[in-house]
């Protein structure tokens, strides 16, 4: 096993699941199929362990590489989506606290994220013969 550095960041190989709780909470009412895979993702997908994680951070954390597994890239791209438009409709409503505004703007980078890392770890499609030239 390989040595990990711990930085003042959070690693890029991992997701939160308190952020998965979160988003599965935000999207339950409005977007019931999009919560049903977050809730799937959560109950399915095993924490990182303790020691693999380097005692770096205290909330419980899952692989990207085992979130995209359960969610697929569409879906995932659909969250931000999803959120993108909740954070919108919260904007309009100019009486909401600070930190609800904040929250959920951490919530929508954490997801743009992991689909970063998704764009970076995922093997380009061979068959794509698309002249973008």
């Amino acid at each position: 096993m390989s040595q990990k550095t711990i930085s003042d960041h959070m690693p890029t190989d991992f997701f939160s699941r308190q952020a998965l709780e979160l988003t599965f909470r935000l999207l339950r009412t409005n977007y019931p199929l999009l919560a049903h895979s977050i809730k799937y993702t959560i109950d399915n997908t095993a924490n990182v362990s303790y020691e693999d994680f380097q005692s770096a951070y205290t909330g419980e954390m899952l692989l990207n590489s085992e979130v995209l597994a359960s969610l697929k890239a569409h879906t995932i791209g659909k969250v931000v989506s999803a959120l993108t438009d909740i954070g919108e409709e919260a904007l309009k409503q100019h009486d909401l606290p600070p930190n609800h505004m904040t929250l959920m703007r951490s919530l929508i980078e954490d997801w743009v994220q992991l689909t970063e890392w998704v764009l970076a770890h995922t093997a380009a499609d061979q068959s794509d013969r698309t002249s973008y030239h």
